[in-house]
């Protein structure tokens, strides 16, 4: 595993070598150097951690870190100062740095705010792999441009249904266990492709499909034009159900590279044509097609979720960072489920809800811990600060198309009826139902949770908070629900 490398840089020889001997003690790899010119030639040498002192002569440390991020961007600074201001802070943040150390400092303050950046470099990483997966997502979308899947499945059925002028049809695929057949979209008589479909599954479909691996014609023709084409399957009289005795059924596997993923079937009743070369190349492409389709569902819903996951990773990270917050947004999604689930809201509202309510607060990743931590109130300035995450949050979304509905909750989660709240002074029906959750919630759980300034309020306190707030701020009937459901314990 390789060690993660930090540039030591500071004018003073005794405090630079304290500050490489306990870091070496930390098994990291270090150089040290006194001054910010040496420290600029080292700079494409891919550091993990710059740790420099801000007074200086000739190149400063704000200065160093302006022109170190410049070649090396992906490396994260630390500032050393003899002395801790809200200027300091300000400047330090402004010129790009994580955090910074005042001086005098013990081994214990220096090795926590190392591993404390070098967990933002880690998530740094994790933000680089999440646009990668952007990325990857992107260009199956293209492929694809698309309605729901079913609705293409659909469309494609029918296609092949209508230009060949059969009596009805089937898409047939495996579930997630493969142990089974799935009626994706069905066309004309669907009883009769639901018997089709456990005929087969009593006959080991599976194995079967996978041996055959071409379409497959069931008739009573002896003459029909593609018997020589296609592999001919006479079938027992106890197959197939008695009334598709009479009908011609042409089986083709739904394949992508050498994965089997279902059936294409369709089937003619007494028709005056039998299927012919023209029907089975059409269905074939038909075929293809719809392999193609459901392989790129499958990506993209592999990139979706982890996409998601990622985004899910930061989360708890950005939660972690302050013990007050820890398990917060977990917290909230579940409280959204319950009330969401109460609420009789739709499957795919609840779903946009627990998917929210795990992110919703993501973008406090862009508020210092200095913020995070403060053990007062804040004042003004540092709550405009602070006031500025759903913003940010927004725009780590804003590259995720699959999560727009989500991205609205988490921009407008501070949003409130009576037109008060953050970032855009939503108000009245603008917030929906499903933000006003995840808002009911996140303010429970807020109120309930301890702060650095103020212990956690009891349940019946924050009941009675939120009571004063109907109306106004939330609406009637959803703070009712959830306070019903915080009063039974479900």
């Amino acid at each position: 595993m390789r060690k993660e490398r930090i540039l030591i840089v500071d004018d003073q020889p005794a405090e630079r070598e304290m500050m490489q001997e306990i870091l070496d003690r930390e098994r990291y790899e270090t150089v040290a150097v006194g001054s910010g010119e040496e420290a600029l030639q080292l700079a494409p040498q891919a550091f993990d951690l710059l740790l420099t002192d801000i007074v200086m002569p000739h190149m400063g440390g704000l200065e160093l870190v302006r022109a170190f991020q410049e070649v090396s961007p992906e490396t994260v600074p630390v500032l050393i100062t003899g002395y801790a201001s809200i200027e300091t802070a300000r400047a330090a943040m402004q010129h790009g740095a994580y955090d910074y150390i005042v001086k005098p400092f013990d081994r214990a303050e220096l090795c926590s705010a190392v591993a404390k950046a070098l967990d933002r470099k880690k998530l740094a990483d994790e933000n680089m792999r999440l646009k990668e997966l952007v990325g990857l997502y992107k260009v199956s979308q293209s492929m694809l441009r698309s309605k729901d899947q079913r609705e293409v499945l659909k469309f494609i059925l029918n296609s092949g249904v209508s230009q060949t002028k059969s009596s009805g049809g089937a898409i047939l695929l495996f579930d997630s266990l493969k142990r089974g057949l799935v009626i994706a979209a069905a066309s004309g008589a669907w009883e009769l492709v639901a018997q089709l479909a456990n005929a087969l599954l009593e006959r080991g479909i599976r194995s079967w499909v996978g041996e055959i691996g071409e379409a497959v014609l069931f008739t009573n023709v002896k003459e029909h034009p593609l018997l020589e084409r296609v592999g001919h399957h006479y079938p027992e009289d106890s197959f197939l159900p008695l009334r598709a005795q009479d009908m011609e059924i042409l089986l083709l596997p739904i394949r992508s590279d050498n994965e089997t993923l279902g059936l294409l079937n369709v089937f003619r009743e007494k028709a005056p044509r039998l299927f012919g070369e023209g029907d089975l190349e059409l269905l074939t492409i038909l075929a293809t097609q719809t392999g193609a389709l459901i392989k790129s569902r499958q990506l993209f819903t592999e990139l979706e979720d982890s996409s998601f996951q990622v985004l899910c990773a930061i989360a708890s990270w950005v939660d972690g960072r302050s013990l007050c917050t820890q398990g917060h947004m977990e917290r909230v999604a579940e409280l959204s489920e319950q009330l969401a689930s109460r609420l009789s809201l739709s499957e795919a509202e609840i779903k946009t809800i627990k998917q929210a309510a795990l992110v919703y607060d993501i973008g406090m990743i862009g508020v210092s811990e200095s913020i995070l931590n403060m053990p007062r109130e804040l004042m003004p300035q540092e709550r405009e600060v602070v006031k500025l995450h759903p913003v940010i949050g927004d725009e780590i979304l804003s590259h995720l198309p699959f999560l727009a509905e989500v991205r609205h909750i988490v921009r407008h989660h501070h949003e409130r009826i009576d037109g008060s709240g953050y970032p855009d002074g939503l108000s009245g029906r603008q917030i929906t139902s499903a933000l006003q959750v995840v808002s009911i919630c996140d303010a429970y759980d807020a109120m309930t949770s301890p702060r650095p300034w103020r212990p956690a309020l009891s349940k019946e306190e924050v009941i009675a908070a939120l009571q004063k707030e109907k109306g106004a701020k939330f609406d009637p009937e959803i703070i009712d629900a959830f306070i019903d459901m915080v009063k039974s314990g479900k």
